[in-house]
């Protein structure tokens, strides 16, 4: 019995063995079916447009964020000649709306006191703004007026938190001097949207009745739109939509959580991200509006968009990371019908400026102005596309 036992033990071992030899040939064999991820390559033709990327609707916004060239004390910022010459390149390209930043600055995050671009020698001021936004209007574009705070230490504004008792009340009263006279200006010049604010979340956490002060003031004095631009993240829990015309949202979602994944998987995690906030817009009645939406040409764009250029100097940059990220944006932008407008970040006033280097957001002269021309419906672009990104 015991020799019988220990023989039908190694024919079992033996069986064993060979289910699991089977097992792994037949993976390895799909493994080896199964395509390598494919990049697909953004190729312009001879007008400028990428044959294969959707037209989004025509009442959307078309937006970018128009930058301020702060270089020469804002010589070629907004207002200037230089700057006038941009927006017309601008509107060709199928914009139709811009969106203007004026900054305030404060030192670190646990200042409490901020310093308005319109004060500096170089900054966007009042006067500089208002050239702009006239000379948008002259050109039949509408602008979104997007004031934002910037730490000087290079720390996000998301993060701050005032020192002191009365840090916050102190920090309120501070963004309230700021914000107030550019909503003055937007009255003024007609203006078609202000934000409140951009991706403050430490600031709302700590006292969201502040904030919908603010918009009680805002609304007293202006009758455009009103938005606040949230960062990705943050959307579902901002209170206040309901005091808001829109939901907006800076997108700067990762679209992937490795290097390589195919440019599918890419558009499929973009599409879940997109329909995160837009549940939300959806279950508070307010149409979503991305406020920002921009990528790198550095291939950490597709696991960092909001990477900033100055973080990536040691990194390659190739224009076809940038444009392959923006064909995958647009592809799911122009499926839905739920979305109100686009800003893609950003465009400079100079086209020139060497502020950004190889790796930069700008898509000027490179294949992802291509793409967005051909999303937005560029007067040379306008003929019938193709509705899939053909991976």
């Amino acid at each position: 019995m015991g020799s019988s036992s220990r023989y039908d033990d190694r024919v079992h071992v033996r069986a064993i063995l060979s289910c699991m030899l089977v097992v792994v040939v037949v993976v390895v064999a799909a493994c080896a079916r199964e395509p390598k991820p494919r990049a697909v390559r953004v190729v312009a033709d001879a007008r400028g447009c990428v044959a294969s990327v959707d037209r989004t609707s025509a009442w959307l916004m078309h937006g970018m964020s128009f930058a301020h060239s702060y270089q020469d004390d804002g010589a070629r910022g907004y207002g200037s000649p230089t700057a006038a010459a941009s927006l017309r390149e601008l509107r060709d390209d199928g914009v139709d709306w811009v969106s203007l930043t004026p900054f305030a600055f404060q030192r670190t995050l646990s200042d409490a006191e901020l310093r308005s671009s319109a004060s500096m020698a170089g900054g966007e001021s009042l006067a500089r703004v208002r050239a702009q936004i006239e000379e948008a209007h002259a050109l039949g574009m509408r602008v979104l007026l997007k004031p934002h705070v910037w730490v000087g230490s290079g720390e996000w504004c998301a993060r701050i938190t005032p020192e002191g008792a009365d840090g916050w009340s102190r920090w309120w009263r501070s963004y309230a001097a700021f914000l107030l006279p550019w909503v003055e200006l937007a009255s003024q010049t007609g203006v078609e949207a202000i934000s409140v604010g951009t991706e403050l979340s430490s600031a709302i956490a700590a006292d969201p009745r502040a904030m919908r002060r603010l918009i009680a003031e805002t609304r007293a004095t202006y009758r455009g739109k009103l938005v606040y631009a949230a960062n990705w993240d943050e959307v579902d829990r901002v209170p206040f939509w309901d005091a808001l015309d829109y939901v907006g949202v800076q997108l700067y979602a990762p679209l992937a959580r490795r290097v390589g994944e195919s440019d599918a998987r890419m558009q499929r995690r973009f599409e879940a991200s997109l329909e995160r906030v837009a549940s939300t817009a959806r279950r508070v009645g307010r149409a979503l509006v991305i406020t920002e939406i921009g990528y790198t040409t550095s291939e950490r764009t597709f696991l960092a968009p909001h990477a900033w250029p100055e973080d990536l100097r040691d990194v390659r940059g190739d224009a076809q990371f940038q444009a392959r990220a923006y064909r995958i944006a647009f592809a799911s932008i122009a499926a839905r019908r739920d979305i109100a407008g686009v800003f893609v970040w950003k465009w400079f006033t100079d086209p020139n400026t060497n502020e950004e280097g190889q790796v930069a957001f700008s898509p000027r002269g490179r294949p992802a102005a291509a793409v967005m021309a051909t999303a937005y419906g560029a007067p040379r672009c306008r003929v019938p596309r193709s509705t899939s990104l053909g991976l």
